[in-house]
């Protein structure tokens, strides 16, 4: 029923996945793409594998378990309401999403740069935001390939960049040394220390999410 109910709240339109233009026809079907096919290593999308996310839609429903994914370069929501050989429908009419786990992952939109953006929230306190920016680029090999190298192929990267938002005004944290000493100032010390004890990684939007909290609360 929730299928059938968030199904039919997608226009005719939406069905057609019109914004989705020729050059990613070839990443949909499940999302995924294949890491051993020639040529190419990646997707697009932010998840290589679609999660069960919960979705809010907007007046207030929410519908959980719901397959999707998110189309980085043009902040499309897509879901599969049909099982995994079902056409990805793109989704306009949602508010927020969230991926459970040991670490709830929550996405939005939020002005950033001047633009609205969807955006990973990693931390909120009044009226500050600290949110994860990911993009995906496709880096092409330099080199012609040749009979003693190794395969090539084109390649998703996926880059992450961190910002605290306040209003209209965003200020990007840098997560090398010198970024995250300005940012912790006189906590530096004890942020190192706690990095440290907890093995996170500031590169990883969940070992961010903690090391934010830390600072914050």
């Amino acid at each position: 029923m929730f299928f059938l109910g968030l199904a039919c709240i997608h226009s005719a339109e939406s069905q057609t996945n019109p914004s989705l233009n020729s050059q990613y026809q070839q990443y949909l079907g499940t999302f995924r793409i294949n890491p051993k096919s020639d040529g190419l290593k990646g997707t697009p999308f932010l998840f290589d594998v679609p999660p069960l996310g919960k979705i809010g839609l907007e007046g207030g429903k929410d519908y959980s378990e719901i397959p999707f994914n998110i189309l980085l370069d043009k902040n499309e929501v897509y879901i599969q309401t049909g099982g995994e050989d079902s056409e990805p429908l793109l989704l306009r009419n949602w508010e927020w999403i969230e991926v459970p786990g040991e670490e709830v992952r929550r996405f939005k939109m939020e002005y950033l740069q001047g633009k609205p953006q969807l955006v990973e929230i990693l931390f909120e306190k009044d009226g500050e935001k600290y949110i994860a920016s990911h993009k995906k680029t496709l880096i092409r090999p330099s080199g012609q390939r040749d009979g003693y190298s190794g395969p090539q192929y084109d390649t998703f990267r996926h880059d992450i960049k961190y910002f605290k938002i306040k209003g209209m005004q965003s200020t990007e944290i840098k997560t090398n040394s010198a970024g995250l000493k300005e940012w912790a100032g006189g906590r530096n010390d004890e942020m190192k220390e706690f990095i440290k004890e907890n093995k996170l990684d500031p590169n990883d939007p969940l070992g961010m999410k903690k090391i934010i909290t830390f600072l914050i609360n």
